[in-house]
């Protein structure tokens, strides 16, 4: 197996941890609020992260990974804010398609910035997937334009501008610090969004549901997740690893089947297939055009 392909592999990992986390999280949201949950959450996730990072890099971040590990903490910071104020005033739906969003942006964002060109290949799956996660996500019936849409389109834009910059920076070996400086950073803007009340009056209640998911999304949805992100990115491409991005939807609806016992519409099993289809076209091309 090639190196790519075991990066792409752990961005698979880390595209399974957030989605199948999900349900846990929307379960135990019922006992505290969303921003003050973010910050605990990423918070507790630098603490414990420290340590790992001391014992593989063994030395103190460089200046230009420290500004830029922060610089890309700040907008997945921004952009996990925006998702959440954004869903008081939208549907989860309306919330899940409109996030999706940076899946197709991510070329545009890549090639503006780094003048990076995006394959043909990578063009038709990230189509597929696009369309996949809108088959999935989006109800035309339902779905308006409010407030809440607004701001989770700048969540989307604000993710694809992260997913292009933790490319670059990877691209400097200090993985680990990349990880933490963006764990770190999400945890400083999630605490001061709470201050300020940015979701409405905080609460906190200790359930046994509320320290379950707190295990589980600070271990391995923040700290496993993020290194696995910021290895991955190192030895792929930011359009990759959108692509790859683009099945946390389906392990969220995977994970609602066997945690809620949801079950998906024909739509909605037809999106996760084109999804699929779309990171297969993508990993089975020849490996002259790699």
């Amino acid at each position: 197996m090639t190196l790519r392909a075991r990066a792409e592999l752990a961005l698979v990992a880390a595209a399974m941890l957030w989605g199948s986390t999900f349900v846990v999280v929307k379960d135990a949201l019922a006992d505290a609020s969303p921003i003050l949950y973010l910050a605990i959450r990423f918070a507790v996730a630098a603490l414990l992260l420290l340590p790992i990072v001391f014992l593989q890099e063994r030395r103190m971040p460089s200046r230009r990974m420290l500004w830029g590990g922060l610089a890309t903490g700040a907008c997945l910071g921004v952009g996990m804010i925006l998702q959440t104020v954004g869903l008081k005033y939208t549907s989860a739906s309306n919330s899940g398609f409109l996030t999706s969003l940076y899946i197709p942006l991510v070329p545009f964002v890549a090639s503006a910035v780094y003048g990076v060109r995006t394959g043909w290949r990578e063009r038709i799956a990230v189509g597929l997937a696009s369309c996949g996660i809108a088959l999935m996500s989006f109800d035309p019936s339902s779905f308006t334009m409010n407030f809440g849409d607004g701001l989770t389109v700048g969540c989307a834009l604000v993710f694809s501008v992260q997913i292009v910059m933790v490319k670059h920076f990877a691209d400097t070996g200090e993985t680990a610090w990349l990880a933490w400086l963006q764990v770190s950073a999400t945890a400083i803007l999630a605490s001061i969004a709470a201050f300020l009340r940015l979701d409405g009056p905080s609460y906190l209640v200790m359930t046994p549901r509320l320290y379950w998911a707190f295990a589980i999304t600070i271990l391995g949805a923040t700290v496993v997740a993020f290194l696995l992100q910021s290895w991955g990115q190192r030895q792929t491409s930011a359009s990759r690893a959108a692509l790859v991005f683009a099945t946390e939807p389906v392990f969220a609806g995977i994970a609602s089947y066997f945690y809620l016992d949801e079950r998906l519409s024909a739509r909605a099993w037809i999106g996760a297939a084109l999804v699929f289809t779309g990171v297969l076209l993508a990993e089975l091309k020849p490996r002259g055009e790699r």
